[in-house]
């Protein structure tokens, strides 16, 4: 799989050009995506014209940095002025943005080509997408970032924008096996983005390695890495009873395995059990999820219930049916686990637990979000990379946790994981054949 590095050192060198790199992936998304329908919309002529300045731009010098030129994807639940941000909803088909959402802007200033919207869940809930998971087409991508997913892990683009309330970035990353993060809540705005859950939703990104993501970060939050890279192994807390319990035996195995080969590169693994009362906390994030999309979505459900398929009616319902004593107390234990996380991440360098609690099932459902729902309760950043794949071919994945605002270092924690468990990255077996077919 291409890397952003790869491709801009390619660009930079002279070997391509934006424009060719830009026809390159749209030759793969007519060939791709008829069979994995990860795109909403697309906007091929306003993407060259786009390609087109940045070739000229960076022919005669100008580079802006390393995402000039490099195709992205956007979730369509996000603001791109004069593009359709349908939601998941065919009603909303011309509801054309006015103007660019903040990551927008960033992304544009960084000199990144926009290629379209990819398919998101309605209202970026949980109801199944139409998308397909490239590694298994009766498997779900995962939501509500599924376009964005499964559009990186077939390479039809190098990286894209997702969002997460529960566990839309790293869910639909890890069953469809690319890298992805989940920052700090907050740390990046929400501004033009349709909202979830006020207090839990996060912007995120999904790329193929964790230095793609690492490249991404420091070119739209102009934060330069500051850290030298890790010269020591790092002091890793593998959280257990919720995680170990919750989890099937062939994602135990991974996580055993996972660890085994980290210990052997000198790793310090300490297991940590967590409280029984933590349990609770997966219906205390479901409350408030459930509260706020109902204060969000309580007038137009009223007028158009039609738009509305049955999970994010059912969450919506739940939400109006919640006290607001019992909200104000799930608020209070939101504030309570993300203490007693940072707390115990002074001892450590970061938390790793995994990803899913399985491998990703059918495509009837997005997958259950319990490992990663207590990430955007918390807040905490959290970096999920696949680890190897199961008995039937599908990947499995890790997630690595951190302080409040310690991105740079969790991508390097994650680099130093990432080299030790020596996965494999590259496109799923089925669509090698098309991807050689378009001489990508």
């Amino acid at each position: 799989m291409d890397s952003i590095q790869t491709l801009y050192q390619s660009i930079k060198q002279g070997s391509t050009t934006p424009l060719n790199l830009l026809d390159k992936y749209l030759d793969r998304i007519k060939q791709i995506d008829p069979i994995i329908n990860a795109w909403e919309f697309l906007d091929p002529q306003q993407a060259r014209s786009d390609a087109i300045i940045a070739t000229k731009e960076i022919a005669s010098g100008l580079h802006r940095g390393k995402l000039h030129g490099i195709p992205f994807g956007v979730k369509d639940i996000i603001d791109v002025n004069d593009w359709p941000t349908r939601a998941g909803c065919m009603s909303w088909t011309r509801s054309l943005a006015r103007q660019d959402a903040a990551i927008i802007t960033k992304l544009r200033k960084a000199g990144a080509i926009l290629v379209g919207k990819t398919v998101t869940t309605a209202y970026a809930s949980f109801d199944p997408p139409p998308t397909r998971n490239p590694w298994n087409l009766q498997k779900t991508p995962g939501g509500s970032s599924s376009g964005s997913a499964a559009a990186v892990a077939s390479g039809m683009i190098p990286a894209a924008l997702g969002t997460q309330t529960g566990g839309s970035i790293t869910r639909p990353a890890s069953y469809c096996g690319v890298a992805a993060i989940k920052p700090t809540f907050g740390w990046i705005s929400l501004q033009g983005v349709l909202p979830l859950a006020q207090s839990m939703d996060h912007m995120g990104m999904l790329a193929p390695r964790i230095e793609d993501l690492e490249i991404i970060w420091e070119e739209i939050t102009q934060t330069k890495k500051n850290n030298p890279e890790i010269s020591k192994p790092p002091c890793i807390a593998v959280l257990k009873s919720f995680f170990w319990d919750n989890a099937s035996e062939e994602i135990r195995q991974m996580l055993d395995e996972t660890i085994k080969k980290i210990q052997r590169a000198g790793a310090q693994i300490t297991f940590v059990e967590l409280p029984e009362t933590f349990a609770k906390s997966i219906a205390e994030h479901r409350a408030i999820m459930s509260y706020e999309a109902f204060k969000i979505h309580e007038y137009w459900i009223s007028r158009r219930p039609e738009d509305y398929p049955p999970k994010i009616t059912s969450l919506i319902k739940e939400g109006s049916k919640i006290k607001p004593e019992y909200y104000l107390d799930c608020k209070n234990q939101q504030k309570y686990w993300k203490d007693y996380f940072e707390t115990n991440l002074k001892q450590h360098d970061c938390y790793m637990v995994p990803a899913t609690t399985t491998e990703a099932p059918s495509n009837e459902t997005t997958g259950d979000p319990a490992f990663n729902s207590p990430w955007s309760f918390t807040g905490l950043p959290a970096l999920s990379m696949p680890c190897q794949l199961s008995q039937s071919g599908l990947p499995l994945a890790i997630q690595l946790v951190a302080q409040t605002n310690s991105e740079l270092k969790l991508f390097q924690l994650g680099k130093w994981c990432e080299k030790e468990i020596n996965y494999s990255y590259r496109y799923p077996d089925g669509l090698n054949k098309i991807i050689k077919a378009v001489n990508f």
